[in-house]
């Protein structure tokens, strides 16, 4: 009805109400219409926040034995892992550069490369990061399986004792607990440094491995001189507790880590280093050692004409003092001594242990060149303090090795399941 007519007291027609109806009803599907499409706002917006912060942070990366690793724990876990070897490399950076503005250009000459050469360990190391650590956090599961199987735990106190070891190597010292343990092991190494000789074996160059700040190590003159033993720079709590604050704040500026996951993540550490001490206690001390010698050359070529002296009646030592390449063992005939299994690299150390005794293998090549093997002997000894302390470093990878063929493992992880990398973007 309109105003006039209602002033003038007509009554609308049916064809007005009619028209007044149909206002009314198009108005009500209209705000309707708004209404439903508000809600597919909303409920798309919300569907999308679901994703990125519920669903896919909540999606396994991989399933150990039943249990998840989440993507958002796996992403806090690579964030962190990034960051320490760029971190690294950094460092590495600064003392390389240091070094060759030190004048001394000997030093300079000798160590540079080396430093080169852990800058492209740790480039490689960070190409693949993000495939490695779901492996790490799978080893993970499967040490806290073990762990708790075995009673093993890990308190806050032991927690906080391990970042507090970290965070003194940072300000270039010790916590008194690690300056302690270090003196106590300055006296048992030197009470039993010489109750034995090491049996020489063929071994590769070293490979130097980044293990924080890198200092030359002086060749020892003909008869040295005494040094006292250097005073341990132990690193007070309140010097401590700044430093970890000062970390927590690194971590949290350049990999969103708060104070919760790194302890987390320093958790998994202790706990896995916890269950290695575990296992190297049950290491045994005698194993079956093989006594053997072996000649290396070039190629394949040569040694198929050593082969050819041998059978035509010449004496292997003598052959392997003419011809083989490893300097540990060409002077003593070729002779590698007694060894246990792990010793050499694989089809080397496969042939030691399953050669016939007293018979030359068939040429067997490495990546340092072709070997020649006769197995002299085989027997269960003893093991060297060597040998029995590389078994103790060994048996945690070797049980995760046999852990992982046992276990119930689902690897879903994909490229695009990683976070975002901003050093691929520099």
């Amino acid at each position: 009805m309109s105003k006039r007519e209602a002033r003038s007291g007509r009554a609308p027609t049916r064809k007005q109400v009619a028209r007044s109806r149909r206002e009314q009803e198009q108005l009500r599907l209209i705000y309707i219409g708004l209404g439903v499409v508000a809600a597919l706002i909303i409920l798309v917006l919300a569907f999308g926040l679901y994703q990125t912060f519920v669903a896919e942070p909540g999606a396994p990366v991989a399933i150990v034995n039943g249990q998840d690793i989440t993507t958002g724990d796996y992403q806090d876990r690579v964030r962190y892992e990034r960051f320490l070897l760029e971190e690294q490399y950094q460092q590495v950076l600064l003392q390389q550069t240091q070094l060759a503005q030190s004048g001394d250009e000997q030093l300079a000459e000798l160590l540079v490369p080396q430093y080169q050469q852990l800058a492209n360990q740790i480039l490689q190391q960070r190409s693949i990061v993000d495939r490695e650590t779901v492996n790490t956090m799978i080893d993970d599961k499967l040490v806290e399986a073990e762990a708790s199987a075995r009673g093993i735990t890990v308190s806050e106190d032991e927690v906080t004792e391990y970042i507090n070891r970290f965070l003194a190597g940072r300000l270039g010292g010790l916590t008194a607990q690690s300056a302690s343990a270090t003196s106590t092991a300055r006296a048992e190494a030197s009470a039993t440094a010489a109750l034995w000789t090491p049996t020489p074996t063929f071994t590769p160059s070293p490979t130097i491995t980044f293990t924080g700040a890198i200092t030359p190590t002086p060749t020892p003159a003909d008869t040295p001189t005494p040094v006292p033993t250097p005073t341990l720079n132990v690193i007070g709590n309140d010097s401590l507790g700044t430093e970890y604050t000062n970390w927590l704040n690194i971590l949290a500026e350049n990999t969103d880590t708060d104070e919760g996951t790194y302890r987390q993540i320093m958790r998994t550490v202790v706990l896995r280093d916890k269950l290695r001490e575990a296992l190297a206690e049950e290491v045994p001390t005698a194993a079956e050692q093989a006594h053997a010698r072996h000649i290396l050359v070039e190629t394949e070529e040569e040694a198929q004409a050593v082969i050819e002296r041998l059978e035509a009646g010449e004496e292997f030592a003598d052959l392997a003092a003419e011809l083989s390449t490893d300097p540990g063992s060409a002077a003593d005939g070729g002779d590698l001594g007694f060894v246990p299994r792990g010793r050499f690299v694989d089809p080397v150390d496969e042939a030691v242990f399953t050669l016939p005794i007293g018979e030359v293998s068939e040429p067997i090549q490495s990546q340092f060149g072709w070997h020649l093997v006769e197995v002299l002997e085989r027997e269960v000894r003893d093991l060297s303090p060597q040998d029995y302390l590389q078994k103790q470093r060994l048996a945690l990878s070797e049980w995760l090795s046999d852990a992982r063929v046992e276990a119930d493992i689902q690897d879903l992880w994909t490229v695009d399941k990683a976070p975002q990398d901003p050093f691929l973007t520099q």
